[in-house]
């Protein structure tokens, strides 16, 4: 009876260790399959379609269709540009989060040829950050002082609450008043 009790609590402990075992072979995967992809999303982010990109998905389609449609007729009245972006864990980390919408300005070319006047604001719920990016074109209308007002009195007391498209309408609207040349 005893050696019975002895090989039934071997073979449990040998099932115990082996789903152990898989499972951080497949923890592993998961979060080398997702390096991987923020290292390819780092080399080509991919094209923007309308003004607003949102990967993170905190905006409703008619949420979308509004900020797209305000800055599509700022951007006619202005020739001023302003793109958002959501990033959500998959594409950046939050080490390279501000790095990355950087390079996400660079590569989309937001903002006129010549002018430099594009906005690229980038927003994470995941990582609770924003960078707001500004073309030198836009930086000779607005101060970083300016800009970090913005984003401290209108975008974060909304997404504090969680009321992202509010703060985001709420902040563009803002920016608009103060570039409106």
């Amino acid at each position: 009876m005893n050696k019975l009790f002895i090989l039934i609590s071997l073979l449990i402990h040998l099932h115990v260790f082996s789903q152990e075992i898989n499972q951080h072979t497949t923890d592993s995967l998961k979060i080398e399959a997702v390096e991987n992809f923020q290292k390819l999303y780092w080399l080509n982010p991919i094209k923007h379609y309308g003004w607003v990109t949102d990967y993170e998905k905190i905006y409703s389609k008619d949420e979308v269709k509004v900020l797209n449609d305000l800055i599509t007729k700022f951007e006619k009245e202005t020739s001023a540009e302003i793109a958002i972006v959501t990033l959500d864990s998959l594409r950046a980390t939050s080490a390279n989060f501000d790095d990355l919408s950087l390079r996400i300005a660079k590569k989309w070319g937001i903002g006129k040829a010549g002018k430099d006047n594009g906005i690229v604001i980038a927003i994470s719920k995941h990582y609770r950050k924003i960078r707001v990016q500004n073309g030198n074109g836009i930086e000779k209308l607005i101060s970083d002082d300016e800009t970090k007002f913005i984003i401290d009195n209108y975008f974060i007391p909304e997404f504090k609450n969680e009321n992202y498209y509010s703060g985001t309408l709420n902040s563009i609207t803002e920016l608009m008043k103060k570039l409106n040349f």
